[in-house]
């Protein structure tokens, strides 16, 4: 490898290190980093700032890259890379209701980026969102993207499920979030009218207006974990835990097995063929749905409360053709 390779690789390095850490690092933290002299350093953030047009900004003795500036290198893909990029691309599309001018762009870059042949089916996805009809709904995320970034506390009317009418109250955004199964963006965060860390869905808020206000966000792991205890992953339950357990008949039985569910999970055999799923959930809120939609090949052991619910729907549907 050339001096100047090496060089060039070491700059587009120190720039994705710098974009990483917000607040900063020193010239020492990043000889450190990688593995060379504070005076290389030095002369490496010269050359990003005064030839490679990088925005470098200095706190004190803490060089950052200026948030929401272009990035020093394109992106490029192996094959295996580009394969992963395809499919999440195409999920997008499945589940997206409206044409995400953001997204396309985004595809477009990466289309650019792929192997020739995913390319086409890339770009073939990009022409299906714009397709899509302009909703209001890209613009709430937009705005809650812009405050999410930058700390910002939101003003959001929000229309809760089954409700009519709607509330407006501020909201500290401290994570985005999908549902498991892609059809929903949600955005968690400090509610000042709950007083606590809530979910909600952006598709039902409408006048989001970013103040002035800056929050310190918190370390979201904690946040992350407790999602994923969920069915979905975007219910922030308390800290009640419902021991499930759901017996499957031997007709779906080795779909269940096709797949994990969730973490929890442990799977047995059946004596006639079944099998019994059991699993550990924070709310059984979202994961009565995804029981009814078994029908009779679920059978609900436990918790209690679990298994009447899916007997009071089985009879209200019922009724309906009574």
């Amino acid at each position: 490898m050339t001096e100047q390779v090496r060089r060039a690789s070491r700059l587009i390095e120190i720039q994705r290190i710098l974009r990483q850490y917000p607040p900063g690092l020193t010239t020492a933290e990043l000889a450190e980093r990688m593995g060379t002299s504070r005076r290389t350093i030095e002369r490496d953030l010269a050359v990003l700032e005064s030839e490679l047009d990088v925005a470098i900004t200095v706190k004190g003795h803490r060089y950052a890259v200026l948030e929401g500036s272009t990035p020093l290198a394109p992106i490029t893909f192996s094959l295996q890379e580009g394969r992963a990029v395809f499919l999440a691309a195409r999920l997008l599309l499945r589940h997206a209701e409206d044409r995400d001018l953001d997204g396309i762009s985004a595809l477009e870059k990466l289309a650019a980026s792929l192997p020739s042949s995913i390319a086409r089916h890339a770009q073939s996805t990009v022409d299906e969102l714009r397709n899509r009809p302009t909703r209001e709904a890209s613009t709430v995320l937009q705005r809650i993207t812009e405050a999410w970034a930058a700390s910002k506390t939101v003003a959001v009317r929000y229309r809760s499920a089954g409700q009519k009418g709607t509330k407006v109250f501020g909201l500290d955004p401290y994570l985005l979030e999908t549902s498991a199964t892609g059809a929903a963006t949600y955005v968690v965060g400090y509610s000042h009218r709950h007083k606590a860390v809530r979910v909600f869905r952006t598709d039902r808020m409408s006048d989001v207006v970013v103040s002035a206000d800056t929050f310190s966000p918190p370390d979201v792991s904690s946040i992350a974990a407790r999602l994923g205890q969920s069915w979905s992953g975007v219910v922030y339950a308390g800290d009640e835990q419902y021991d499930v357990t759901i017996d499957f008949a031997a007709s779906v039985a080795d779909r269940l097995r096709e797949r994990s569910w969730h973490p929890s999970q442990q799977l047995s055999k059946l004596e006639n063929g079944g099998v019994r799923l059991e699993l550990r959930l924070p709310s059984l809120l979202e994961f009565v749905p995804w029981v009814l939609g078994w029908g009779p090949a679920a059978q609900v052991v436990g918790p209690p409360e679990l298994r009447m619910q899916v007997i009071e729907a089985h009879r209200a549907a019922l009724a309906q053709y009574a």
